[in-house]
């Protein structure tokens, strides 16, 4: 039953850039109202749980519990140099989202520059950015959502189902191949964004593996996510308006 829940979720993984990559066949607008990007939250938030839902659905039918997934306490049962490495780079991640973070908030130089990337950016990719109040609400449940479902179905899933089938799998075996789906799955985002988020998922997995514990990673992904709250205020929303009305 294993390998065929296996073989869903590799089918899964690999749907996911197909899609990413269906051309839309509406335009790009130039000026984004908060309506649309509301909505556009709402898809997200709904495309995330039921990416998560076959999941919940093969659990249910195979028996697995939240806990067998990753949803336990924190336990090291790694050795000793593994677990400090994943730690380490853990760490190192949780330092650059906490830095983005803060920059977002304190530094003005980050933030001209950030307003000026999205201002020019044409490929849509940070155009999803919350700029008003009611699309910062919207978007933190964005955050959560991507947070709990992508750690659900890309880590904890994905290595209980790697161990079910191949119980000798090396750890390292495991780490390339939480590289690969991730990365993959980021395609859409141009080649260097899939590189950096495979690797960030290659982290991630290490991590999982040393702790035993999905809540760090969820956590850790939510805070990265969330910082995006704080890269736009109203103001500077209406600054690009404008300025996409000029041009």
């Amino acid at each position: 039953m294993y390998i065929i829940f296996l073989i869903i979720l590799t089918v899964m993984f690999a749907l996911v850039p197909i899609i990413d990559a269906l051309p839309s066949r509406k335009p790009k607008p130039d000026v984004i109202t908060e309506k649309m990007q509301c909505r556009s939250y709402l898809r997200l938030i709904a495309f995330y749980w039921g990416f998560a839902a076959p999941v919940a659905v093969m659990s249910l039918i195979g028996g697995i519990s939240p806990a067998e997934i990753g949803f336990r306490l924190i336990n090291f049962n790694q050795n000793i140099w593994f677990t400090v490495i994943a730690l380490v780079a853990g760490g190192l991640v949780f330092v650059y989202s906490a830095y983005e973070f803060i920059a977002s908030v304190a530094s003005k130089k980050f933030k001209e520059d950030f307003i000026e990337e999205y201002t020019n950016d044409n490929s849509g990719t940070l155009r999803i950015i919350p700029r008003t109040k009611k699309e910062k609400k919207l978007y933190s449940l964005v955050a959560l959502s991507t947070a709990v479902c992508e750690e659900t179905v890309y880590r904890g899933f994905l290595l209980f189902l790697l161990y079910a089938v191949f119980p000798g799998i090396s750890v390292y075996i495991i780490l390339l191949i939480a590289f690969v789906t991730f990365g993959a799955g980021h395609l859409y985002q141009g080649l260097k964004n899939a590189v950096s988020i495979g690797l960030f998922a290659t982290v991630s997995m290490g991590l999982l593996i040393a702790a035993d514990s999905l809540v760090p990673l969820i956590l850790l992904h939510f805070i990265g996510e969330a910082s995006a709250i704080f890269a736009l205020s109203p103001s500077e929303f209406n600054q690009d308006a404008q300025h996409k009305g000029a041009t």
